[in-house]
């Protein structure tokens, strides 16, 4: 985990050096209404996004972010100096340990919320790792369980799909009142060992434990997309933020596999 000090953003910027062949341009937000890339507020101050909008200097600028947090180890600062960046080596596997190495990340953006500033959190699609952070976020500072917490930020962006393991971490982790002390690191085999009283792989997807709570992702989408400002999916403006462009449709999710043999990951 590194974190690097910035200082105030001067000019507009294009892609970063870490964007690769494939990687959309600079965004802007006539483009962005049902696309991945477009950030959204969970919180006052707090955003979620693709690696996409980390690219794009003129975007970070407009949303007034002052920190990012990158959550992935593929990720890399595109604009060091000019922003404040903690960047977190998270796979996006169920066996990767999140909640080991959340208590610095929390702190991070809870301080940088604190000083007036826009904290953007993205890993590369916006869909597991960001949004787990963004969810453990709403658990640590507002005390919520994860259920509730997990609503927030869908409603925010309807395309989240945090990957079973951080599901049934953060899950464990508010079983043990969210503290990080007595946190036993997270591994494959503590993974294994989970599904079996989460009713195996489908049991412990996003979606299903989402349902079993009583949760109805369909309405909570649509009533997302009708609402304004935080915790809703509809154009919305910030104060001191500028404009936060419309959430985009949750994107068709590959089956679960349902088997243990099958590769147990998903895209973040």
């Amino acid at each position: 985990m590194t974190a690097a000090d910035g200082g105030e953003a001067k000019s507009d910027g294009a892609a970063g050096p870490n964007a690769g062949p494939g990687v959309a341009s600079p965004l802007n937000t006539a483009s962005l209404g049902l696309s991945l890339n477009s950030p959204q507020a969970v919180l006052p101050g707090l955003l979620i996004s693709s690696f996409s909008v980390e690219t794009s200097e003129s975007t970070l600028k407009r949303q007034g972010v002052t920190h990012i947090v990158q959550v992935g180890i593929e990720l890399h600062p595109s604009h060091l100096g000019k922003f404040k960046y903690l960047t977190v080596p998270v796979q996006d596997t169920e066996g990767a340990d999140l909640v080991g190495q959340l208590q610095p990340i929390l702190e991070f953006i809870d301080a940088a919320r604190a000083s007036g500033g826009v904290v953007l959190v993205h890993c590369m699609m916006g869909i597991s790792r960001s949004a787990s952070v963004c969810i453990a976020y709403l658990m640590w500072k507002e005390r919520l369980e994860f259920v509730a917490a997990a609503e927030r930020v869908y409603a925010a962006r309807p395309c989240i799909s945090p990957n079973p393991g951080f599901v049934l971490q953060l899950l464990e982790w508010e079983r043990g009142g969210r503290e990080f002390g007595g946190w036993k690191p997270w591994s494959r085999h503590r993974f294994l060992d989970s599904l079996e009283d989460a009713g195996g792989i489908q049991g412990a997807a996003f979606e299903a434990v989402m349902t079993a709570a009583g949760v109805s992702l369909a309405e909570l989408e649509k009533a997302g997309g009708m609402a304004g400002g935080y915790g809703g999916g509809g154009l919305g403006t910030v104060s001191g933020m500028g404009l936060i462009v419309p959430s985009p449709a949750p994107p068709k999710r590959r089956p679960m596999p349902t088997k243990l043999s099958d590769r147990l990951c998903v895209i973040s």
